[in-house]
């Protein structure tokens, strides 16, 4: 796992060393908080710390999306070769380079609460109660988690076809809306409610708004995410078979 770790933190470094993916998490995030702000401002409705998380959210999400190209990314750098050959094993390698996407995400959440501090004048040091920093903190993670388990999935999807970077757009707002992302003063159908519960973002967010979550919905969210990393696995296996076995996935 340290090893693991050491591997992720690595590839965060070689993914923030491209500026593209530093000015779409900034972009995104800055752009969705300013509209939180002025959406907040003209008709009300949500708390300062709901604008702000879900500017985070939706900047750690479109981050996440680089995942979809990533691995065709390493392969234009012409390193994706060598990541197939280490001797750490070439699941191992591939999923430090999907991680990073994700894990830099985690920045998008200092960015939009300094982008709405800056906006409303009101910048304060104090900040809340240990107990409104844990929950922050938790459900930071746990959104890391998810987006983790879904971004693995996607890599091993996309990585099949040579076009996968014009598709991570295509992710965003199905995702959010069926996530229940977009809801925040108002509660999202029963039917798009029980359809999130199959996304490991929706009881993150949750619980990063403060909204009441049950052990059950915990649970659920923990066989949920298992789940996609299962996929993800499964996925894996099967693109470095055509990679290695079969020959009908480049790598070079």
């Amino acid at each position: 796992m340290k090893r693991q770790l050491r591997m992720t933190a690595f590839h965060v470094r070689q993914f923030v060393s491209v500026p593209y993916f530093i000015q779409l998490m900034v972009m995104t995030t800055t752009a969705t908080t300013l509209v939180q702000f002025l959406a907040a401002s003209a008709w009300g409705g949500i708390t300062p710390m709901q604008g702000w998380v879900r500017g985070g959210v939706v900047g750690m999400w479109t981050t996440t999306t680089c995942a979809a190209g990533i691995i065709g990314f390493e392969r234009y750098k012409g390193t994706l070769v060598h990541l197939i050959l280490a001797p750490v094993g070439a699941l191992r390698s591939l999923a430090a380079v999907v991680c990073a996407a994700a894990s830099f995400g985690l920045a998008a959440f200092p960015v939009a609460w300094c982008t709405w501090a800056l906006l409303s004048a009101s910048v304060s040091f104090t900040g809340p109660g240990w107990e409104v920093w844990a929950r922050l903190v938790v459900g930071a993670l746990m959104l890391l988690a998810g987006c983790v388990a879904l971004s693995l999935v996607i890599a091993a999807l996309f990585v099949l076809t040579p076009n996968a970077i014009q598709y991570e757009g295509l992710l965003l707002v199905p995702v959010f809306v069926a996530s229940g992302i977009v809801f925040t003063s108002a509660a999202p159908p029963a039917w798009l409610a029980a359809a999130s519960r199959f996304l490991p973002l929706s009881v993150p967010f949750e619980l990063l708004l403060g909204r009441v979550t049950s052990v059950a919905a915990l649970g659920g969210w923990l066989v949920c995410t298992a789940a996609w990393l299962g996929v993800s696995s499964f996925l894996g296996r099967r693109a470095l078979r055509l990679a290695t076995r079969a020959g009908t996935l480049e790598v070079v």
